[in-house]
């Protein structure tokens, strides 16, 4: 009889691990897609920030295009003599 208790305790106990790192690996896969989660988020963000800056200085500062610049006549292939 005693093996036999041993036997079924064991298997009691075999049972709860297999639940125990049942709940590990469903945290584990939990905690993997959050953090996939929070790095596209955060990399959003700072996307948005980046944005942001780009436009907030381009206010302060006004537009930035270069003027174009003129060809002379000459570089153009226009010359002003007949």
């Amino acid at each position: 009889m005693k093996v036999k208790s041993l036997i079924i305790e064991n298997a009691a106990l075999c049972d709860e691990v297999a639940k125990v790192q049942e709940n590990i690996q469903i945290v584990k896969d939990e905690r993997k897609f959050l953090l996939h989660k929070l790095l596209e988020y955060e990399n959003d963000v700072d996307n948005s920030h980046l944005y942001y800056k780009n436009e907030v200085a381009s206010i302060i500062n006004g537009a930035k295009t270069k003027p174009k610049k003129r060809k002379s006549q000459e570089e153009s292939g226009k010359s002003s003599l007949p």
